[in-house]
Formats: structure tokens, sequence, C-alpha cells
């Protein structure tokens, strides 16, 4: 894949000026010197910081260790990475590399953790999918802790998202090509996603499913179809799932449709 100039994908132009209605101003942050060719961060390794870009170019890369390094994108002055490990509390997904003379403020875990506490929890849900989906994508594994994302209040709360309904098994949710309308939150059972006669996910209790479309406002991807012993799923309209994401800070909005551009963008040339 050739570097993606205008950083498109996951590693999209994101400023972190919103940041500060968190408590967390830029020049509170602490800032960093690299040349080129240093490494800022490495796949596979623990991450404690996002990084954002004051002065200079980074080359970011996909990493597998036993093949040679695929560049992935190019970043420039004003664009934020290494926010998916804190997101998720996952691996990094990338190595990232100066390419010139390089000063970076450092985001630290604290800080970025204060925005996310901000989101209502199923939009920090919807964030946590996305980025792990990104990783799926990108054949990266998902820890176990980190599959099934945050707590989602449900019908047993008092602040109650929406109603619950009993799906028999074998029933169809909903049908790829669908207008999208609602997600939905699984409170029991089991719901199985595909697309055409392939099995995208078997999602189970927890997960929610449907609100790419929600994000995307287009047609179904997928077809959704209930599990051999029923379902009982909590549907989530559109205008709760739109106040849910509007929780978040705009640096996270501003992330998570980046995330989504990536995993409903044609493939780059060359890949399928």
């Amino acid at each position: 894949m050739a570097p993606a100039e205008n950083g498109e994908g996951p590693f999209s132009a994101v400023t972190i000026r919103s940041a500060v209605k968190t408590g967390m101003s830029e020049r509170q942050l602490q800032t960093f010197s690299f040349g080129p060719g240093e490494t800022l961060m490495k796949q596979g390794e623990r991450g404690t910081e996002a990084w954002l870009i004051l002065e200079g170019e980074v080359e970011v890369y996909d990493d597998p260790g036993n093949k040679p390094l695929k560049s992935l994108a190019r970043l420039k002055e004003r664009q934020v990475f290494g926010e998916m490990a804190l997101i998720d509390d996952g691996l990094r997904s990338a190595t990232v590399v100066a390419r010139s003379p390089l000063t970076v403020a450092e985001v630290p875990r604290a800080g970025f953790e204060k925005m996310l506490n901000a989101c209502q929890p199923m939009a920090r849900h919807v964030l946590t999918h996305l980025v792990n989906a990104v990783r799926a994508q990108r054949g990266i594994a998902i820890s176990e802790a980190t599959a099934e994302g945050p707590t989602i209040r449900s019908s047993n709360d008092t602040q109650r998202i929406l109603e619950r309904r009993m799906f028999a098994p074998g029933a169809t949710v909903f049908r790829e090509g669908d207008e999208g309308e609602a997600a939905y939150l699984i409170q029991s059972g089991e719901v199985v996603i595909k697309r055409g006669e392939t099995i995208i996910a078997t999602l189970g209790p927890g997960r929610t499913f449907g609100e790419m479309a929600l994000m995307r406002n287009a047609n179904r991807m997928a077809s959704a179809v209930v599990g051999d012993y029923g379902a009982a799923l909590e549907i989530i309209r559109r205008t709760q799932f739109e106040k849910a994401i509007n929780s978040m800070p705009k640096i996270l909005q501003s992330l998570a449709h980046a995330y989504l551009g990536y995993l409903t963008g044609p493939a780059p040339k060359g890949e399928t």
C-alpha cells in the first residue's frame, strides 16, 4: 500500500483542541523532539500515551515482525497517533517512525481517559468496537478483556435505553441492504452477523450490533440472524444512539468517523 499523504483510514487528521474542554490544554502537554529515523512506538508494545504532532512528519507502518515493513500512512502537523491502545487498552497496532526532525506533544493516558469517561457508556462501547474492528481487519489479535467493551446500561438500570424484544431462533433482525434505523444490545442469546452466506461474527450478551449503519447514515452492510436458542434484544433507536455519540468530546467523534471510514471505504489498490 502506498503511503497515504492525507492520512486516510484510521490515521485521519484529528485536532486535539477540543481536549482543552476536558481540562487538558496543549500548553500543559509535555513536548519531545525526535530525529529522522527514530522510532516513537513499536507495533505490539503496550501503549501508555498518544502523540500530537507539532512539527514534522511521521510514517506509520504495519510491522508484523517476520515480514518487511508496509507503509500505512504519513502524518503531519496537528495529527494524532497512538490513541487506539488507550481506547481499548490493547497493544500498539502499528510502528511509527519520524520522517523528519519532529516535535510532538505527549497526550498521557490519564488525559485521554478523562475524555473517554466524559462519554456515555454506549458511545464508549461503539468507539471500542470500532477500534477492535480496525484491529481485526488488519489481522491484529484482540484480547478477551477488550473484545466485550465497556458495560452498557440495560433494562434493569433506572436510566433504561429503550424497549426489550424477544426474537425467536432463526429470526432475521435485519437484512443486508435494509435501511438502518436502530442498533441493538444483546441481553441474552446469540446473534450471527452474515454477509451473503459468510458468517462475519457471532455475538453474545453485552454486545451491540447495527450501529455502523446509523453512523454512516446508510443501508445495512450485513444481515443479523438470531441463534439457535433465541435472543432478548434491546432496541436503541437512532435518536438515542445519536444522543450517545454526541456525548463524545469532538476529538473522539472525529476518531470514530475516521475508523468508520477505514472500515467501510474501498480496499486499497492491490488489496482485497
